[in-house]
């Protein structure tokens, strides 16, 4: 069984964290997906951090795809959202599974300083996304070898274009009054507006 591991804020969640978990599903053929919702993320102070259960309904309403699964696991725990013991967690779920981390590379290149690395590395392939303005694959293919030790099947990166698409713009945005259904889709815009979310 193979299952892919999507954790972050969502705060919003978006149509580019879509693209990014269905892409990496078609191409390693996922048996699950499961969307993680951080409760505090160890690595960056979210602002207007929207409440654990918003962000957990709006993931609900966009990943919707059969083998999807949003887990409150990490906002349950509370505290900071290691991601260590979200995968230990999981392990003990699903002891034969194959767990793929989706990461975005700006947290790829500070891989290093996360709580017990070494130990995720040995649990996880991971998956990681460009986004816009980074440094290319090659350079952090090298960083991979480099200084995490990783060898060419230990990292897969996504065939997506890089994204500009952010939740810190959508956020600002909705704050200005404008209307971004067209970068988190109708229900999740519909229900920022219902719960007057990000001073809407």
């Amino acid at each position: 069984m193979k299952i892919g591991i999507f954790g972050g804020t969502f705060n919003p969640p978006h149509l580019a964290h879509l693209n990014i978990a269905e892409d990496f599903s078609r191409r390693l053929s996922f048996d699950k997906l499961i969307i993680i919702p951080t409760y505090q993320p160890p690595h960056k102070q979210a602002q207007s951090l929207a409440d654990g259960e918003d962000r957990l309904e709006m993931c609900r309403l966009l990943f919707d795809a059969e083998n999807t699964e949003i887990s409150d696991m990490e906002i349950r725990r509370q505290g900071k959202s290691y991601t260590y013991d979200t995968l230990c967690q999981l392990e003990e779920k699903y002891p034969e599974a194959e767990l793929y981390l989706i990461i975005g590379s700006d947290m790829l290149l500070s891989f290093h300083k996360w709580y017990r690395y070494e130990d995720i590395l040995r649990k996880c392939t991971l998956c990681v996304l460009t986004r816009e303005n980074d440094i290319d694959n090659a350079h952090m293919k090298a960083y991979a070898i480099e200084a995490l030790g990783l060898g060419e099947g230990d990292i897969v990166f996504s065939s997506l274009e890089p994204t500009v698409l952010s939740s810190t713009r959508i956020r600002e945005m909705v704050a200005r009054g404008e209307d971004v259904s067209s970068l988190t889709g109708e229900k999740v815009w519909a229900y920022i507006k219902e719960k007057r979310l990000y001073n809407v």
